[in-house]
């Protein structure tokens, strides 16, 4: 265990990519190949950081998916046997470290401020062990979200190697994981078949149970029952998004299409509602700011999922 914190701490084994090119050819071609920022990167998984001769710092992002455990290629260009060669290292980011050093840190100045009190009193037995359960949690935590980003390193050398037109000496390669088959099923599938496959269940619960949306007046909480035709119309959306789920996760074109018809029509219900129901008040005018902002919000949506067509197949 402690051997990869080690390692997870102090990153991979050395890499090196032998570029085909000058040194200042190989940076621009490397910077061109990534990109600066990733706030507004909707399109696909792109390369992002810096990259300058004395230091190059990219990450994977891929857009709705955040990981701050993902790792990061750190290193800088320099020359050896008369050839340009980029060497890094791939770890975690330095704000990572920052914070679970911090979580650690704080785990084990608890466990060593309470073992007085559990040497005093005998109710305070079980307060070292809240530390450790934090310590534990914490390693449980990273190791998590590493192994999500696991594909990452051998993502970002493909990257690297398509820019420089590199080639990675034999060391290098064998501290790489290997890369995702071609074939394999694109993360996204299975986060978006999860997601519309909460929302069908969700709905289909609804109009068995035949319960809408809550509200709290003075004798306590009240439960709204849905009518029967709105019953009906959850359980057929019940039912056409797990089909859309179903596509999704097969990858089939219609499923993408369906993606757009279920933003839509997400969309039209909300602001339907927003605008024929009487018991807004005051706050009507709030209301319809937060629909104009929904819809702006709707339409970044849209846009990544246009971007995702490359993923289904005709």
């Amino acid at each position: 265990m402690f051997r990869w914190i080690k390692a997870l701490w102090a990153g991979s084994e050395p890499v090196e990519f032998i570029s085909a090119y000058g040194l200042a050819e190989s940076v621009a071609r490397l910077k061109a190949a990534t990109k600066r920022w990733s706030l507004f990167n909707v399109s696909g998984e792109a390369a992002v950081g810096r990259v300058s001769e004395t230091r190059v710092s990219l990450r994977r992002v891929i857009p709705m998916i955040g990981n701050s455990f993902k790792p990061v290629f750190t290193g800088r260009f320099g020359h050896a046997h008369g050839q340009v060669v980029l060497t890094g290292r791939f770890g975690l980011g330095w704000s990572v470290k920052l914070f679970m050093a911090y979580w650690f840190g704080f785990c084990v100045l608890f466990v060593v401020l309470s073992l007085p009190a559990v040497a005093h009193k005998s109710a305070a037995a079980f307060m070292p062990l809240a530390g450790i359960g934090m310590f534990a949690l914490g390693l449980g935590m990273t190791r998590l979200f590493a192994w999500f980003s696991r594909g990452d390193p051998a993502w970002l050398s493909a990257v690297i190697r398509e820019a420089l037109h590199a080639q990675v000496s034999a060391e290098a390669a064998s501290a790489l994981p290997a890369s995702r088959p071609s074939g394999a099923r694109p993360r996204f599938t299975l986060v978006a078949t999860g997601v519309f496959c909460l929302f069908g269940v969700m709905s289909l619960v609804g109009a068995v149970r035949g319960m809408g949306a809550g509200g709290i007046h003075a004798g306590g909480v009240m439960i709204e029952r849905y009518p029967q035709a709105v019953r009906l119309a959850a359980a057929v959306s019940g039912v056409l998004l797990l089909a859309c789920a179903y596509g999704i996760y097969r990858r089939y074109l219609f499923a993408w299409w369906a993606g757009f018809v279920v933003l839509l029509l997400g969309q039209a219900y909300s602001l339907i509602d927003l605008l024929t129901r009487q018991d807004l008040g005051n706050t009507r005018m709030p209301g319809m700011l937060f629909g104009v902002g929904s819809l702006v919000v709707a339409s970044f949506w849209g846009r990544w999922w246009y971007a995702q067509r490359v993923h289904f197949q005709r």
